[in-house]
């Protein structure tokens, strides 16, 4: 083990390796999700099939889809039918 000065030195040292360590796994995490690409849009329906889905389905999918709650959209669809 080191003494006096070669000790700071050696604690900068292990310190650095730390943060680089960290900095790295850091990264690491933020970057997975653009390597590991998974198809989000498979639904087989399209036009008033895939809205019939959205209305009668969960009532989180049309907010993630559309962002709007279900009687929202309901709503304007009714407004602009008349």
């Amino acid at each position: 083990m080191p003494r006096g000065s070669d000790l700071h030195r050696w604690q900068l040292i292990v310190a650095a390796a730390y943060v680089v360590n960290i900095v790295g796994i850091a990264s690491t995490l933020y970057a997975s999700p653009l390597y590991w690409k998974q198809a989000y849009h498979t639904s087989k329906l399209s036009g008033e099939e895939w809205v019939k889905e959205l209305i009668n389905g969960h009532h989180d999918r049309i907010w993630t889809e559309l962002r709007v709650c279900v009687h929202v959209f309901c709503a304007c669809l009714l407004s602009t039918c008349t």
